[in-house]
């Protein structure tokens, strides 16, 4: 056996231990004062070196859970909950914290900043969902998963799409008369006919890329100064810091998550991450400064989400823990290299 291996037995012993330590957080939590629930817990702490490990690690995923804000719960919407794997002392205990949990679930879904967001949408995509939309000028776009648009598009008159979230795929109906925009909070792209992309990203950055034809994308607050994108240019804006970062790409990698796929070449792993978190069931939690020193190269399908993160754990050395059928931890510390 090679140093530093586990075992089929030291894999299934550690899952295990998750499992049980997860139990133990909960009743804990539900008994503080009870002595001999302690006593119980104190036993089990100290009957094996990995039971320890297991709770340290819970400890610190459970404060990662707790800190974590409200606005990601949207991506629990399609989940359906199911019983979890808890250690055996009061069911009727663990079946009340399971509601109670999924109860507070649905509440953070009603008051999340997103469902008011999605009351202007004209087309929603879901998790897991690419929507095709099919405009009034003979226009098509596709939504990308957990994307969502307005729109006021007709035939010989305004063509304005608002995207409210997410990206999408944009092949525009060619109208010399009149041009059509995409416009978010602080961005308007304007085309004539052309196919290009348009990604709304964190902290308003907003990204462009032209498979074909040109487009002209300028800031709403400096309308004077543009930036002209041709087949395979794309370009990172960030209207607040007044930068707009161009780069060179191949045409065919444009907007491939259409096709159901995610391309990289030597990137960070936390990229390919980022880039499935549309695509899975549940909230990925990320971890460790290795997600950003470990790169990448590869063609990875959006259908297999949990196979691509597993696939990405054996080849890089990261650790994937399913916390519940709704969380999923992935750690890469620097010093595991």
């Amino acid at each position: 056996m090679s140093a530093g291996r586990d075992t089929g037995e030291d894999m299934a012993e550690r899952r295990r231990a998750n499992r049980e330590a997860s139990g133990w957080v909960i009743l804990l939590q539900e008994d503080p004062e009870d002595h001999a629930l302690r006593s119980e817990f104190d036993a089990w702490l100290d009957a094996k070196p990995v039971h320890r490990d297991a709770w340290a690690e819970t400890q610190r995923i459970s404060h990662v859970v707790r800190t974590m804000p409200p606005a990601h719960a949207h991506r629990w919407r399609r989940v359906k909950p199911s019983i979890l794997p808890f250690l055996g002392r009061n069911n009727r205990r663990r079946a009340a914290h399971i509601f109670l949990g999924a109860a507070a679930a649905c509440l953070a879904i009603t008051v999340a900043p997103g469902v008011l967001l999605d009351l202007r949408a004209d087309a929603i995509a879901g998790t897991g969902e690419m929507r095709s939309v099919e405009l009034a000028d003979g226009s098509k776009m596709i939504l990308a998963p957990e994307s969502a648009v307005a729109f006021d598009v007709s035939r010989g008159g305004e063509r304005t799409v608002q995207l409210l979230r997410g990206r999408a795929w944009f092949d525009v109906a060619p109208d010399p008369d009149h041009p059509f925009q995409v416009v978010t909070d602080v961005t308007t792209t304007t085309v004539l006919g052309t196919a290009f992309e348009v990604r709304k990203g964190a902290g308003h950055q907003v990204s462009v890329a032209v498979r074909n034809g040109l487009v002209r994308v300028a800031c709403d607050d400096q309308p004077d100064q543009t930036e002209r994108l041709t087949a395979g240019e794309a370009l990172d804006l960030r209207c607040a810091e007044q930068s707009a970062f161009r780069k060179d790409v191949d045409p065919a990698r444009i907007a491939a998550w259409t096709d159901h796929q995610i391309i990289v070449s030597d990137r960070p792993v936390r990229e390919v991450i980022d880039a499935l978190r549309p695509w899975h069931s549940g909230l990925i939690l990320t971890y460790g400064t290795g997600l950003d020193t470990r790169r990448v190269t590869g063609v990875y399908d959006t259908r297999q989400s949990r196979e691509v993160l597993q696939a990405l754990a054996q080849s890089h050395g990261l650790t994937v823990r399913n916390v519940t059928p709704w969380v999923t931890v992935i750690t890469a510390d620097q010093g595991d290299d």
